[in-house]
């Protein structure tokens, strides 16, 4: 009977899911990873620091919009790989960092590099889960690829047992999820929002429109330019933590000051914004708001929104062109 290990399936999924280079450094827990993928087209780049994968798959994520994906090894190699999820984080990009683990059957025994890597990484991604079977590693795999696109872009982390990429299951039993199965949601704008956008737009003396990191690939800068053309107001894109005081911005933050309406495409208000306070924007400052996290729309102060909408800022900002 043919079998398949559970790194086979990782293996094959993540070629099914379109990964074409992987950002690594091996070690004990992920050494069957690193045999299932000489079966495959994947590239292995190999680093000599953790936290160099997935700042590398961080750019990957950045540059090409696709899941970057890291792969380390369980314990200090987790923990080494984590600490560079934070600037995925702010940065929107969509990074998988994929885990060695100890082996489930061994877990409160004082297995080697026994460590709960997921609530480590929890706080610095969107998701952090660790799998739970080997019928799961593909969904599991194709669930992450999705979370990590979804929405506001961001990383995600799979921890990986040892014992179940060991475990050899019937390979009839097995299916490979496919793109189709990371296919995300897109969360279209209400039909009255963009109408909404353009007439406060046209009710300012001075609006300004931000948009956040995600817009900030080649098609989204693209996008920006042309909508800065087409509605002959400042559209700017906003990625780096020094804010306002961002140098390659120019005069941004004396515009900023003398706005009378602040649109933000995907953009949280926060440090970058000075939190949207004087004299950083002006006290009577309106803003309009367009975010797929409701917890961003609810920031800008009530009292002085023009409109708020739940809705991915790419299709909205491809409407207003």
């Amino acid at each position: 009977m043919q079998t398949l290990r559970g790194a086979d399936i990782v293996a094959r999924t993540l070629e099914a899911l379109g990964v074409t280079r992987i950002f690594t450094l091996s070690g004990n827990h992920i050494m069957p990873v690193f045999d299932a993928l000489l079966e495959t087209g994947i590239s292995l780049i190999h680093t000599r620091q953790e936290a160099a994968c997935v700042h590398m798959a961080d750019a990957w994520g950045r540059l090409t919009g696709e899941v970057g994906v890291a792969l380390v090894t369980g314990g200090q190699g987790h923990t080494n790989g984590a600490a560079a999820l934070t600037t995925a984080l702010a940065a929107e990009s969509p990074v998988l960092l994929l885990s060695g683990h100890a082996g489930l059957s061994e877990l409160g025994r004082g297995a080697f590099q026994e460590l709960a890597q997921a609530d480590i990484a929890r706080p610095m991604t969107k998701a952090a889960w660790t799998a739970g079977s080997v019928a799961a590693l593909g969904p599991d795999l194709a669930r992450a690829f999705r979370i990590a696109r979804e929405g506001r872009p961001g990383p995600v982390h799979l921890s990986l047992p040892v014992d179940l990429l060991e475990t050899a299951v019937p390979a009839a039993s097995v299916r490979i999820p496919d793109r189709a199965a990371a296919a995300i949601r897109i969360a279209e704008p209400a039909p009255d929002l963009v109408a909404d956008l353009l007439a406060a737009l046209a009710g300012a003396e001075r609006p300004l429109i931000a948009c956040g990191p995600a817009l900030c690939d080649a098609s989204g800068r693209a996008a920006m330019a042309t909508l800065e053309e087409t509605l002959g107001l400042p559209v700017v894109g906003m990625e780096s933590p020094r804010g306002i005081n961002d140098p390659a911005l120019g005069a941004f933050a004396e515009i900023l000051a003398r706005t009378d309406l602040l649109v933000l495409l995907g953009k949280p208000l926060d440090f970058t914004l000075r939190f949207g306070a004087a004299p950083a924007l002006a006290p009577d400052c309106r803003f309009a708001v367009v975010d797929p996290d409701p917890a961003l729309l609810a920031r800008a102060p009530a009292d002085r929104l023009a409109v708020s909408g739940l809705a991915d800022p790419r299709p909205v900002l491809a409407a207003l062109n």
